[in-house]
């Protein structure tokens, strides 16, 4: 009978430790959970990586430079990684269009497009928005309190995280700062494009895009009119420009014949891209091109 009740008190002690163990791993789960992000490109995944810091699991869907985001078809793993996710990140305005499909079969996440929902841009305008002075440091705060929605307790430190990033933009800022000082001095502010990418640093800059025509067919994949050529041939001939900018990412016959025109007529020509540089944070990729512009300029 002893020997009985020892056996059962000794089963009552191992379920008892395993209930606990279990107890303990259930709550472990719990406090490890962290907000599951999906960003259209890697250079917005850098930011919501930033301000969500150990809270947040990021993944980015277009994470190399080859890859172009408006081609973008996106594979199984990622339709069900966007399924589970809680924030979902694109640039919008047409730029990713395929995430708001895929969004589609996500319940529970809430979609931010930084076009319309953090910089209320309407359809229809630039969406190479990262080039906007503005754009990152709202999109950084507008993770903020979008994290804060979902783990109200670490609000502040979102808070914080986002004041952090936005101080390390100092560098693109003063970089940004440089060229403005550079293009004050130009007889011109006028500037040819090969297409609107670079458009919105321009603006801030205080240059004029004078090609707006061309740049707006070759976006929308038709050609220009001969009128719109033969205006940009003139332009580069007399040398009434201050520069070509070309995105050295998209290539075709007329965009090459308009840079090899530019630079027999010593009109320099700032290359840019649409996509981030592998094994550049986004702050080293601007600055690497308004530094390139400041070294066109002098």
């Amino acid at each position: 009978m002893q020997r009985k009740h020892a056996i059962l008190m000794l089963l009552v002690g191992i379920l008892g430790s395993l209930g606990l163990l279990a107890g303990c791993q259930k709550t472990s789960t719990t406090n490890t959970n962290k907000i599951k992000v999906v960003a259209t490109t890697n250079f917005y995944g850098e930011v919501a990586r930033a301000v969500g810091g150990k809270h947040v699991q990021v993944t980015s869907v277009i994470n190399k430079p080859s890859v172009d985001p408006h081609d973008y078809e996106p594979t199984a793993t990622i339709a069900t990684t966007v399924a589970k996710a809680d924030v979902v990140l694109a640039n919008g305005l047409g730029y990713d269009g395929w995430m708001s499909k895929l969004v589609k079969n996500a319940p529970d996440a809430t979609y931010l497009r930084v076009g319309e929902t953090i910089m209320h841009k309407k359809s229809g305008v630039n969406e190479h928005l990262w080039y906007n002075a503005k754009t990152m440091p709202a999109v950084a705060n507008a993770l903020a309190k979008q994290y804060a929605k979902a783990q109200p307790k670490y609000k502040a430190q979102f808070k914080a995280n986002a004041k952090k990033y936005i101080a390390s933009l100092k560098p693109v800022d003063q970089a940004r700062a440089k060229v403005k000082k550079a293009a004050n001095k130009l007889a011109t502010k006028n500037v040819l494009v090969s297409e609107p990418v670079f458009d919105y640093a321009l603006q801030d800059l205080g240059f004029k895009v004078t090609n707006k025509n061309f740049e707006n067919a070759v976006e929308k994949g038709t050609d220009p009119s001969p009128k719109v050529i033969q205006q940009m041939q003139q332009q580069l001939k007399t040398g009434k420009v201050a520069f070509f900018v070309q995105n050295k990412q998209v290539s075709d016959k007329m965009v090459t014949n308009m840079v090899k025109l530019a630079k027999q007529n010593k009109v320099p020509v700032l290359q840019v891209t649409e996509t981030k540089p592998a094994n550049q944070t986004y702050q080293q990729w601007m600055v690497s091109q308004y530094s390139a512009l400041a070294k066109l300029l002098k």
